[in-house]
């Protein structure tokens, strides 16, 4: 797929999902990095367990402003650092792709599936937060389980195509 097709897939996925949100009145929000329902508010600066985002409160509406920025020599970097959210956007796409190819599967649109896995995986991560000393260093071991957890995560959003569940 081409960075057209990852967006529009993204924003496909984010309707879908708060569609789906509204109509059940659940309060959970799509991230606006990946498009799932993983986020428990907006602009509160949570990090999405799926793509890394911190929810600063920017979507589509800041693309135009900072773009117009980059325009006149101004760099500007959030909590995010210098990744947009489009780039984060088709970086995720590409990782979704990737293990769709893997699998010869789909991104799951079952929400009350996706949401029961992405609670199960931030229940993971709860746990290895909890044998956490704060001393860690980015090479322990630890550290390394809690990115195979959120690689896992991506992984569990890619089901067999309809019809092979």
């Amino acid at each position: 797929m081409d960075e057209r097709e990852i967006l529009a897939e993204f924003y496909n996925r984010r309707e879908h999902y708060n569609t789906y949100l509204q109509a059940n009145d659940i309060a959970r929000h799509t991230c606006p990095g990946c498009g799932f329902p993983s986020l428990a508010a907006r602009g509160g600066f949570d990090i999405c367990d799926i793509c890394n985002w911190e929810d600063d409160g920017q979507d589509d509406q800041a693309s135009s402003i900072l773009a117009g920025l980059q325009v006149d020599g101004i760099l500007m970097a959030g909590p995010n650092g210098r990744l947009s959210l489009k780039d984060n956007r088709i970086n995720i796409g590409r990782m979704l792709e990737s293990n769709m190819a893997l699998t010869d599967g789909e991104v799951d649109f079952d929400t009350a599936r996706v949401l029961k896995t992405i609670e199960y995986y931030q229940q993971r991560k709860h746990e290895i937060d909890e044998r956490m000393t704060g001393d860690e260093l980015p090479q322990d071991h630890i550290w390394m389980e809690w990115k195979e957890v959120s690689k896992d995560l991506l992984a569990a959003l890619v089901v067999p195509k309809s019809g092979e569940l």
